[in-house]
């Protein structure tokens, strides 16, 4: 009796870990332009949404709110629209979303990074500690670090979600 009961209990556990292993082997990992599509778009909605809460806890009159909306906005939508373009890419092209191609290094993952820890403290100082940083000299940062590192985001977006011309 104790040699049945244990083969019963040895069979179920046997095929739950083939069931499991199969299930991981299913599960392809995300390729490194899906990472960074999805830290850019969640960086930049992060952004939107801090800027909404300090200007509904008063950190922002309304002027500076949609002044403030006015520059992240847009850049939002720049770099949102690439990404969009190239998740739906990638739906109708499988080998585009499956190409890892373009090499993803640290240097690029530290600008993404970068880029919005630099707009957010900028954002949040302001908001915080309107003394030590009024409207004006935050919208000129501000405008000084898009336009510095908005290029070098313009091209890595551009380069990693953009096809490879037909041939």
């Amino acid at each position: 009796m104790t040699t049945s009961d244990s083969t019963t209990i040895a069979r179920p556990m046997a095929d739950t870990d083939a069931t499991t292993n199969t299930g991981q082997d299913m599960a392809a990992p995300l390729s490194p332009r899906t990472r960074i599509a999805r830290l850019i778009l969640i960086y930049h909605f992060i952004l939107i949404g801090v800027s909404c809460v300090f200007y509904i806890l008063r950190g922002f009159d309304f002027e500076e709110f949609t002044s403030l909306m006015g520059v992240l906005a847009p850049i939002t939508a720049l770099y949102g629209g690439a990404v969009f373009r190239f998740l739906g890419r990638s739906i109708t092209e499988p080998n585009l979303a499956a190409q890892n191609g373009t090499p993803i290094n640290s240097l690029v993952k530290w600008l993404v990074n970068g880029h919005f820890i630099i707009v957010l403290t900028l954002i949040t100082i302001k908001a915080l500690a309107p003394n030590v940083l009024n409207f004006q000299d935050m919208t000129m940062f501000l405008t000084l670090v898009e336009s510095a590192l908005g290029i070098y985001m313009g091209s890595i977006i551009l380069a990693l979600f953009e096809g490879k011309g037909e041939k």
